[in-house]
């Protein structure tokens, strides 16, 4: 083959990739330019007002007017399902974590899952998430803990056959910014009578305690204030003494 004709074939080839190019980034940009239109009609504009977190909340917590703000955002960055209306977002509580600034979307109020199937022989308590009780909100549905009453100077085991049955924002917790966990019916009591006193502690084991947690009945960890109080007492009165009855024999010595 001669020179001209690879030259035509080579240049043909080269016009081409330059169609073949054209044609994709002409496809781009359509795809890019039907977005944005559907973008500018559901949302009213180019530019759209769009409900924003003024600081982070977390799951479970109520949405308040304090929390939430009204900013403009380009409608072809909107992300799906974003909240336009500050009504609309306020007095609802939260299952997925919204990020300080950014804006509000449908997936911030969604149910995360069922509340999970209550054990034979256990009963569903309802307890308020504090900052005392030892776990957040974040914790997962499922999760085994061992249940605790804390009061000043020590702590009893109340029982370690305790599980996570729903947590603020799937539906099925029993209050807002409650925990629904499933515990023994003797428990119960107990349970509900530490979680009102607040003196109630939850603490998630590892698989490899899991037996020496649910197998010791109420046992103290420290010693209780009275008796500290007591035993320091004793100590003092027993040194006291020891330092009276020196004194005594320094005394007969030199009167001897």
């Amino acid at each position: 083959m001669s020179k001209r004709p690879r030259v035509v074939i080579s240049l043909a080839c080269a016009l081409l990739a330059v169609a073949i190019c054209a044609a994709y980034v002409g496809s781009v940009r359509e795809e890019a330019a039907r977005a944005s239109t559907e973008a500018m009609r559901r949302y009213g504009g180019e530019v759209v007002s769009l409900v924003v977190a003024t600081r982070t909340i977390e799951a479970g917590e109520v949405v308040s007017m304090v929390d939430v703000e009204t900013r403009e955002w380009l409608s072809s960055l909107a992300p799906e399902g974003a909240q336009t209306s500050v009504d609309e977002v306020v007095g609802r509580e939260v299952s997925v974590p919204a990020c300080a600034g950014a804006p509000l979307t449908s997936l911030n109020f969604r149910d995360p899952g069922e509340m999970a199937e209550i054990p034979a022989g256990h009963v569903a308590v309802s307890i308020p998430i504090t900052e005392k009780l030892g776990v957040t909100y974040g914790i997962a549905v499922g999760t085994h803990v061992v249940t605790y009453r804390a009061t000043e100077g020590s702590a009893e085991l109340i029982g370690g056959d305790a599980t996570v049955l729903a947590v603020p924002g799937t539906g099925n917790s029993m209050g807002r910014g409650s925990l629904t966990i499933a515990v023994t019916a003797k428990d119960v009591p107990t349970v509900l009578a530490a979680s009102a006193s607040g003196d109630l502690r939850l603490v998630v084991p590892a698989d490899d305690v899991r037996e020496l947690a649910t197998g010791a009945e109420a046992t103290k960890t420290s010693v209780p204030p009275a008796q500290k109080n007591r035993e320091e007492g004793s100590a003092q009165d027993s040194g006291e003494s020891a330092s009276k009855g020196s004194n005594e024999d320094t005394v007969e010595g030199k009167d001897e």
